[in-house]
């Protein structure tokens, strides 16, 4: 076939190569990426002879784009199914929510408080349709009607609020609040593939190039002037048919030209989420049973023990993570932020042996969604001719994983297979 046309695509995330898988197969296709590596928030670093991911990753029973995936490249042959335990850590205890018996000893909330919580994840797993949700509705006012006072002050205002985007509740989207809810992260099974998701990278890689798609790692753009569909970078000025992006808007908004005024300034009213993270090794378990522990009223959020989805680590891997207010971490040395976050960490588990660390950091973990977000959140089509948006940023209200990612990929490379199609 003679690929007579061009795509570029900037990001090589999970998004930009499922796009590139999908277009390489009829369109010359061009990925470039500004690190050295592929995979984006899903890529992974070494650790001696093992791959461990930079940021928690799993994959929940429902995943159907992320499981195609791994089928496709052998990667969940025997793969292991868990349900997972998910707990709320506060006051220095731990209460798994989705024990009943155990959430009637939560002393953070009041008995009647923990009786509306527990009627409220019944109402989420069977009842709710976050499609039912105005768009423009907050938080707040649709937790206070669905779950009370108690439950929205004492337990989401630090879970989603402080925790997650360091914003109020009357500011945050309720009908993303729902989806991240009716996710069932706390009831279907998880899995881990034991090879890791660097197979899938790779692979994914492996097949764009197989397609003749050429992937530039180290490509640092300098300017996209997208009315002539001129793209430079430190290397090479390149002029495709086509550009799609999947970096975050803000990078892409410092080097983007020839934009108008109005879809600017629309643009610019994404603002994103960072995180910073500590990865630890240890000799045990921190706790065998729990997984997913959210902590409340402390510097961190949220810690991963990895290895109880997969062990086959010398050590238990696991993640200490800070989300909403971490923009105040993100200047800090390592030394401190490892500091500050397993300091929480030896708080709730003392005797917690730790052999290793890494520090990571993001400015990108995942766009804000306030209520307004669906009224100036990008599409994948743009008001500006052959340029197309795709990743988290586009997929609103879904939450931010691997699988809205992959689909985000597929979706914009139909898009363009309806509107451009091969001559």
């Amino acid at each position: 076939m003679n690929k007579k046309k061009h795509i570029l695509i900037l990001g090589g995330g999970l998004t930009g190569l499922s796009t590139a898988k999908s277009l390489s197969k009829e369109y010359k296709v061009t990925i470039l990426e500004k690190k050295s590596y592929l995979g984006g928030l899903a890529a992974s670093f070494k650790k001696g002879e093992y791959q461990i991911p930079f940021f928690y990753h799993h994959i929940i029973k429902h995943n159907s784009t992320t499981i195609k995936y791994l089928n496709e490249y052998g990667l969940l042959k025997n793969a292991e199914w868990k349900k997972i335990k998910v707990v709320i850590a506060s006051d220095g205890d731990l209460c798994d929510i989705s024990n009943p018996l155990d959430l009637l000893k939560f002393n953070a909330v009041s008995l009647w408080g923990r009786f509306r919580f527990g009627l409220f994840g019944l109402y989420m797993l069977f009842l709710a349709n976050p499609d039912n949700i105005a768009d423009d509705q907050d938080a707040r006012s649709w937790l206070m009607k669905v779950g009370g006072k108690e439950v929205t002050n004492t337990i989401f205002n630090h879970l989603y609020a402080r925790n997650k985007f360091n914003i109020d509740l009357t500011k945050i989207s309720a009908k993303q609040l729902a989806w991240r809810l009716k996710e069932r992260e706390a009831f279907d099974p998880f899995t881990y593939p034991e090879k890791g998701l660097h197979i899938l990278v790779d692979n994914l890689e492996k097949d764009i190039v197989k397609n003749e798609g050429i992937i530039v790692k180290g490509s640092n753009v300098k300017k996209v002037i997208l009315d002539k569909k001129i793209v430079i970078t430190d290397k090479k000025e390149y002029k495709p048919d086509i550009v799609i992006n999947t970096i975050p808007i803000p990078e892409f908004l410092k080097v983007a030209s020839r934009i108008s005024i109005k879809y600017k300034r629309k643009l610019k009213r994404i603002k994103y989420c960072p995180a910073a993270c500590v990865i630890f090794g240890t000799k045990k378990f921190l706790n065998k049973k729990y997984y997913w522990i959210n902590v409340l009223d402390e510097r961190v959020h949220t810690i991963f023990q990895h290895s109880i989805l997969c062990g086959k680590y010398p050590w238990k891997v696991n993640w200490v993570l800070r989300y909403g207010g971490s923009e105040q971490d993100l200047n800090l040395s390592d030394k401190k932020i490892e500091k500050e976050y397993l300091g929480v960490v030896k708080k709730y588990f003392p005797k917690s042996d730790i052999v290793w660390t890494k520090v990571l950091k993001t400015k990108y973990g995942e766009p804000v969604y306030d209520k307004d977000y669906s009224s100036y959140k990008p599409d994948y089509s743009t008001p500006i001719k052959d340029f197309y948006n795709a990743g988290i940023q586009v997929t609103f209200p879904k939450i931010r994983n691997m699988n809205s990612a992959l689909e985000s990929g597929e979706k914009v490379a139909k898009i363009v297979f309806n509107d451009f199609k091969v001559s």
